[in-house]
């Protein structure tokens, strides 16, 4: 048995897929797609009557927006018994923009719930914990729960025994001000948390841009977002580069964009979470190096993913390379991100845009 020793290309949306060919995963104990939910429990009266709160912990922005999901399956099993809910943490200025009825404070942190009195249940996002999920459409087809924010969806729809509403994709969106992208405005996000092993550094997002540039020629406009601090090298180009925007300030930034391809990081996500005026939203495309692209997606049919064989190794053995303590280096330039030609990445983002069919 060898790895594949091609960059995996993967379209947002529903993952669905032959029984046989599924990923490692848990068969839901129901059947979700045939209308079946699970048993009722007693902690769902405990939350509509007490109120409930979900601890964030300190973990970073991509972690903070893709847990939203466990709020939202809470929000969506507790709405008519409340209303508003509360955020507390060093994420308000964000978080107000959020489509959740929220009201927001400073704080460390993140914490986010209601409170109908001290006895608030308490949940923890914790992205090391919940599985893939499966659900059997029919004798042959599976559907493929990966996707971290259905993962904690569906975590409260079997902790609380109610049937809920999202069928995928259940993360709230954040409201941009902008009403229509700017044609062939193409974003580039080269922050990370790992600089060394989920970068795919600058002059690799330069020749993004000019290979999308040379296909097809146009009005491009190209914009680098990079960490506080961080000075590209002098020969940017044709590239505007942004110094350390604040995360609220990219909701806007991403509305104007028709495509963002980032690192695997937080504000790629935020990216794929963000909203027009017009309720449409860019197309965004991930790089994924050592982290499962399956899970860390939104599962937005506008958010896609390139990811090296070893991301799609992480993905079909449900596995983490920090749980389970894996050494990517291991596996050479499989783990590489930085090995995945421009070429491939820049061709696969034009036809997720529909600037061009192949």
């Amino acid at each position: 048995m060898t790895l594949v020793e091609e960059p995996m290309r993967h379209r947002g949306g529903r993952y669905l897929v032959r029984r046989e060919q599924a990923p490692l995963g848990r068969l839901l104990p129901y059947r979700r797609a045939k209308g079946e939910t699970p048993p009722r429990r007693a902690r769902l009266d405990a939350v509509r009557e007490n109120g409930w709160r979900v601890d964030f912990g300190s973990r970073g922005l991509g972690d903070l927006l893709l847990g939203l999901a466990m709020a939202q399956a809470l929000h969506d099993a507790t709405h008519e018994q409340f209303g508003t809910l509360e955020y507390a943490g060093s994420r308000a200025d964000l978080i107000a923009r959020c489509t959740l009825p929220v009201t927001v404070t400073g704080g460390d942190g993140h914490q986010l719930g209601v409170l109908g009195s001290g006895n608030a249940s308490e949940f923890h996002a914790v992205p090391e914990s919940p599985p893939t999920l499966l659900d059997l459409i029919d004798a042959d087809i599976v559907e493929v729960h990966a996707a971290l924010p259905m993962r904690y969806y569906l975590n409260i729809e079997q902790t609380l025994g109610i049937g809920l509403p999202a069928s995928d994709d259940p993360c709230p969106r954040f409201r941009a001000a902008v009403a229509a992208p700017d044609p062939l405005h193409v974003v580039f996000v080269a922050t990370t948390s790992r600089p060394d092993r989920k970068d795919y550094g600058i002059d690799n997002f330069g020749a993004l841009a000019d290979r999308l540039s040379t296909r097809q020629p146009g009005a491009w406009r190209f914009s680098l977002v990079t960490p506080p601090g961080h000075q590209p090298p002098t020969p940017a180009g044709q590239i505007e580069v942004l110094h350390g925007p604040t995360a609220a300030d990219c909701v806007d930034l991403f509305a104007t964009a028709e495509l963002v391809i980032g690192n695997d990081t937080g504000l790629t996500h935020l990216a794929a979470l963000t909203i027009r005026t017009d309720d449409t939203q860019p197309h965004v495309v991930g790089l994924y190096g050592r982290h499962g692209y399956a899970k860390w997606i939104t599962g937005s049919p506008r958010h896609h993913a390139v990811a090296t064989p070893f991301s799609h190794l992480m993905s079909v053995a449900d596995a983490c390379p920090v749980r389970d303590r894996y050494d990517d280096t291991l596996w050479s330039t499989a783990s590489d991100l930085r090995a995945i030609p421009a070429k491939v990445i820049a061709d696969f983002a034009g036809q997720c845009a529909g600037w061009w069919t192949r």
